[in-house]
């Protein structure tokens, strides 16, 4: 098997805005996606959730959208493993427009579990030893590195949003690209740029699945942009910087 998979895709009507742009959701669920179908293909997607009762977790991400893709425009999602080391897998993103320019770029940290135990497990050695590792160079290096501040409290802007049926996953908690459709609410609602051209973001524990609300928080920040984070009470389940 290639050490880069490519999945083609399209931007489906779904999953576009009132400018029938790709959502922030949409562009994250395109790399979700790509990850998984590569991970499955070497036993560790969703056939290791059900098999081993073993999974991978989302931790860190950043991604840079050159340009939001248009409804029906086709697209070439590239995606490889940069590296497993323990219980922690690397993984890069390309997406290629129709007209073949790169849209968007990104980087992500994952960490694997065992979820009957709740707990972080090693990538089982045989798993790990098959699984090939691209030649291609990480979108963001030091992504394991990065440092994410929470909103200053005292400039802050919160929005209390509302959790749908369709935001849970089969793991029991939102799913991380359902973040990015209540930060763009935010943005949006707030008179905020609601489409950034970059997103750095760092997933704490996930949101119960039987939650009802939380509150996005933002921020100005750095770079001309915002820093946000989503949560609920004291427990802060993300936060992030976008712009």
């Amino acid at each position: 098997m290639s050490e880069t998979f490519v999945l083609h895709a399209s931007v489906a009507f779904g999953d576009v805005d009132r400018d029938n742009v790709l959502t922030l959701q949409g562009v994250f669920k395109l790399l979700q996606e790509a990850a998984i179908a590569h991970a499955n293909q070497y036993d560790t997607g969703t056939d290791a959730m059900v098999a081993r009762g073993e999974s991978w977790v989302l931790k860190r991400m950043a991604v840079a959208i050159d340009r939001y893709p248009r409804y029906a425009e086709p697209l070439r999602v590239e995606t490889w493993s940069t590296g497993i080391r323990g219980s922690i897998g690397n993984r890069d993103f390309r997406v290629y427009g129709g007209d073949g320019g790169t849209v968007i770029r990104g980087s992500s940290l994952w960490i694997y579990i065992s979820v009957r135990a709740k707990s972080v497990v090693r990538v089982p050695a045989d798993v790990a030893a098959r699984f090939p590792s691209g030649a291609g160079a990480p979108f963001c290096p030091n992504l394991q590195d990065l440092a994410f501040d929470e909103p200053a409290s005292s400039a802050a802007e919160t929005l209390p949003v509302s959790l749908r049926y369709s935001d849970v996953d089969a793991n029991d908690h939102v799913n991380n690209t359902a973040y990015f459709d209540l930060l763009q609410t935010a943005l949006s609602r707030l008179g905020r740029p609601a489409r950034p051209r970059g997103v750095r973001v760092k997933y704490g524990r996930g949101i119960p699945g039987d939650t009802a609300g939380v509150e996005v928080r933002v921020a100005p920040a750095g770079a001309g942009g915002s820093s946000f984070s989503i949560a609920s009470g004291d427990e802060t389940f993300a936060q992030g910087w976008c712009g």
